[in-house]
């Protein structure tokens, strides 16, 4: 059985090696607020969610399949709770089954084992197969949709029947039937475990007014007796004790699954609420619906997170979206603007709603990031290197359909060297078929991006002459003045600029 509710080919797998770029985006867009907001004190459920956010989608269907399956769990929040309490329970009789001493991997243990794992296991499939027929009317989208149809194929009556009569059988309540032959020098060989005949299975069918019957005692201190005839039973069960396992295996790793995958779409949910509680919107996005990208009311859900209220959002419209620079005042909201496009394509490519009321975005392979980094404590080398060092780092990895991220990128030399690297490594990208966002502050490059490349566009933070931020971006060119007070204010640590 496949649950397939996050991708309608292939399972999630929760334990895929992170991207390299994880630990820069989870500093720079400060995801570790998101996913706390996901696992709402549940671990398992914010590392999932780390998983399916780092692990972004590129591909649109798969996009809309989770969309889709997201939009039935708002839904029906009870009946995909009670969905997942049960595989958690299918899940926990592991660990009451390992409480058993094990000696070894003997055949017969490992057999006991998987007997009482089958045994328990047969009514939490039997409970899965009632709740997914009781639910299924309420559920519209085709990911859960093809998971009912599947558990009401394979668990129908007629297989619950025979498992436990499987389950029942090799217990081997009567004992244990196999044939055997001898081989050179007495040894045993071509051993086969037996299923005995039905009309061996009454009390009066054992006697010897039926047929003849045949056996032999071992003494109580013939300890070689007792260890051969163990080997007889271990080999004999052999077979059987691998397919009782891997039976177990099957089933429980379809419970493992379904437990992440719905716990995804919990962990979703959750941060929904807690996003609309402070009355901060959500949307679910377009995927690919424009080729540039759009959005309304866009703001960073992280910062919402970390505040408690909604943040101020902003609208944008790219035509085109290969560049987007963003200019303005300090302190005017152009890194959180930056931070916000990140997170929601993010959120987009995992398969869940934006924040907004609107956003609309191509898909992008991968996401990445180049924010401008603290001092060098330990001074073992200068700031602008440490930039230099990670920008070579990002270009050994970035693909051409990838988006990047830029803040206040080469700001750490002057304007002069500054703008000339974020010239030259942003007309690279861009050229290479790259999505770049770049906020600065440096008029040097802005204007020569302005002048030298014909589909960059424009965002500017204002100032109001008092000193006040509205935080409402506009679109517009790069203004001569670098707000020289807020340069000076970054430069030397101090607050002129602000009211």
């Amino acid at each position: 059985m496949r649950v397939r509710l996050m991708d309608p080919d292939r399972d999630f797998d929760v334990d895929a090696v992170e991207p390299g770029s994880a630990d820069d985006l989870r500093r720079d867009l400060e995801l570790d607020y998101l996913w706390d907001a996901m696992g709402g004190g549940d671990s398992f459920l914010r590392t999932v969610s780390r998983s399916a956010i780092l692990h972004s989608v590129a591909d649109a269907e798969v996009i809309r399949h989770r969309q889709a399956a997201f939009t039935d769990c708002v839904r029906n929040p009870d009946a995909v709770g009670e969905l997942y309490a049960l595989a958690i329970e299918a899940l926990s009789v592991e660990r009451g089954v390992l409480m058993m001493p094990v000696h070894g991997h003997h055949p017969e243990m490992s057999l006991s084992r998987a007997v009482r794992m089958l045994t328990a296991l047969a009514d939490r499939l039997e409970r899965l197969r009632t709740l997914c027929a009781q639910f299924a009317p309420r559920f519209a989208s085709r990911a859960f949709g093809d998971m009912f149809a599947v558990v009401a194929a394979e668990l129908d009556d007629d297989y619950l029947r025979r498992l436990r009569a499987l389950v029942k059988e090799l217990g081997f309540v009567q004992g244990l039937l196999t044939s055997a032959a001898l081989g050179r020098g007495g040894g045993v060989t071509g051993q086969v475990l037996r299923r005995g005949k039905r009309e061996n299975r009454g009390l009066f069918d054992r006697t010897p007014l039926k047929r003849p019957m045949y056996s032999f005692t071992i003494p109580e201190r013939d300890e070689s007796g007792f260890t051969a005839l163990g080997e007889l039973r271990a080999r004999g069960v052999m077979d059987v004790a691998d397919a009782a396992s891997q039976s177990v295996d099957h089933v429980m790793g379809f419970f493992r699954t379904l437990r992440v995958e719905l716990g995804f779409l919990i962990a979703a949910r959750n941060l929904q609420v807690a996003l609309e509680a402070m009355g901060a919107p959500v949307c679910l996005p377009d995927v690919g619906g424009v080729r540039g990208c759009a959005a309304r009311g866009l703001y960073d859900p992280c910062l919402a997170l970390r505040a408690g209220r909604a943040p101020v959002g902003n609208d944008l419209d790219l035509s085109d979206g290969r560049l987007l620079v963003i200019t303005g005042a300090n302190h005017g909201g152009k890194s959180t603007f930056l931070r916000a496009l990140g997170v929601a394509q993010l959120m987009m490519q995992a398969g869940i709603f934006a924040p907004g009321g609107r956003f609309a975005a191509p898909v992008v392979g991968q996401v990445l990031t180049h924010w401008t980094r603290e001092e060098d404590a330990e001074l073992r080398h200068g700031k602008l290197d440490e930039e230099l060092s990670r920008m070579s780092a990002l270009i050994d990895v970035v693909q051409p359909g990838d988006l990047v991220l830029c803040n206040e990128s080469f700001a750490s030399t002057n304007e002069a060297e500054g703008s000339q690297i974020a010239g030259d490594v942003t007309s690279a990208l861009v050229r290479a078929g790259v999505r770049v966002r770049f906020v600065t502050h440096m008029y040097d490059f802005a204007r020569a991006i302005a002048d030298g490349e014909p589909g960059a566009e424009f965002l500017r933070a204002p100032r109001d002459p008092d000193g006040r931020r509205s935080y409402l971006l506009e679109p517009g060119p790069p203004l001569p003045t670098s707000f020289g007070v807020d340069l000076y204010d970054r430069v030397f640590g101090t607050t002129l600029a602000r009211p």
